[in-house]
């Protein structure tokens, strides 16, 4: 088949998916894309651009592939024969109904109603975690409730029954089937597993996420400082993206800067492995996260999860492990890096490494192809 993918925010995790995607679908893949700034803009005005691209094209396209902040409505509208017959499925990221707000900014409902009319508009919708999907169907009663009239009708049942779950898929290569359960965390029989730390001497602590709001980097440098302040002996590795926040990390690289063997983003894609390779702990304090990719790449590659328990990670980890990797606030978090950096109370034997190849690209590509068969196949040629 031959599928053109929309993107209107070409960056992050969107251009992670787009490329993984592109990169090993047995399909043919085409992007119109846009680059990841101005997000409000893209949700507004992007219909209209990629509209006019499609329709000055040549190609004819078996199916559409667009991410979520596509206003698909406006899109199929502004789409000529034969585009306009082309299927469409739209891909979740996020969304707009329960995205926390920075602090300088208020709710703007419209941006929410673009993500509900453009599922009614899709033709299938896919979420990239359970969690995600049920939040936003969840959610959908108390946002429509603040319409004053002309509300649509049975909006939920409609869009539960046309959406599916389908991981972002991590650029990473699936353990071997003989890769036994690591051993993560305290005092052990070495002949278990690998050591504890990794360098048998200090622990490696990772934060891998954007540096923005919404992942909290305030509390994880705020934590960081505690724990050096209570005596506590560690090495920092500080990546992601900064996105203009280069100063958010100032104040730590400042106190702590010769526990801090990495800073910043990794643009090489091997280096940056490697450093996934030498972390024993990587740390989540996000706000909000829908599915996590950062911490997915960090845990299939051993390093021990520490999450906030009011976001998705529960639903990906919690069930198949017993070890202590959630937390609720602050004061949880300190005292469980304590426990993990100097006792052995967290300490077991995990399969999460080798849980996580369920997420990677290799073990999920297949079922990306087969859903994209299905969705042409259903929509038929008189569809």
């Amino acid at each position: 088949m031959r599928i053109l993918f929309i993107e209107p925010y070409d960056g992050g995790s969107h251009r992670s998916f787009r490329d993984g995607l592109a990169s090993r679908s047995r399909h043919r893949i085409d992007a119109q894309v846009l680059p990841a700034r101005n997000w409000k803009w893209r949700m507004r005005g992007a219909a209209a651009v990629f509209a006019d691209r499609v329709n000055a094209g040549e190609a004819t396209y078996d199916l559409i592939l667009a991410t979520d902040f596509l206003n698909v409505a406006d899109f199929r509208g502004l789409l000529r024969p034969p585009h306009d017959r082309t299927p469409l499925v739209l891909y979740m990221h996020e969304n707009q109904l329960t995205y926390p707000l920075s602090p300088d900014e208020a709710f703007d409902f419209h941006f929410g109603f673009t993500n509900i009319i453009s599922q009614l508009a899709a033709d299938r919708v896919i979420f990239n975690s359970a969690y995600h999907r049920g939040l936003f169907l969840e959610s959908l009663s108390d946002y429509l409730a603040r319409m004053p009239d002309g509300v649509p009708g049975g909006v939920r049942p409609r869009l539960e029954a046309k959406s599916t779950v389908l991981p972002v898929g991590l650029e990473r290569r699936p353990h071997g089937d003989d890769r036994f359960a690591p051993y993560l965390g305290g005092a052990c029989d070495p002949g278990i597993g690998p050591g504890w730390p990794r360098d048998g001497r200090e622990h490696v602590i990772l934060w891998n996420h954007r540096w923005e709001f919404d992942k909290r980097p305030d509390l994880f440098s705020d934590t960081m400082s505690k724990l050096a302040d209570d005596g506590f002996a560690f090495r920092l590795l500080l990546l992601g993206e900064a996105r203009r926040q280069e100063d958010v990390f100032a104040g730590l690289r400042d106190r702590l800067g010769d526990r801090i063997d990495a800073y910043g983003f990794q643009p090489d894609r091997a280096a940056y492995e490697q450093l996934l390779e030498r972390a024993d702990i990587v740390v989540s304090c996000a706000e909000q996260e829908y599915f996590g990719i950062s911490v997915a790449e960090a845990v299939h590659a051993g390093a021990y999860p520490v999450l906030p328990r009011r976001q998705v990670y529960p639903s990906l980890y919690g069930n198949q492990c017993k070890g202590r990797h959630f937390y609720r606030d602050a004061a949880e978090l300190r005292s469980l890096l304590a426990d993990l950096l100097g006792g052995d109370s967290a300490g077991h034997v995990c399969s999460l490494p080798v849980d996580c190849d369920a997420f990677c690209w290799d073990a999920l590509i297949d079922r990306y192809d087969d859903f994209f068969e299905e969705v042409v196949q259903a929509h038929g040629p008189d569809a």
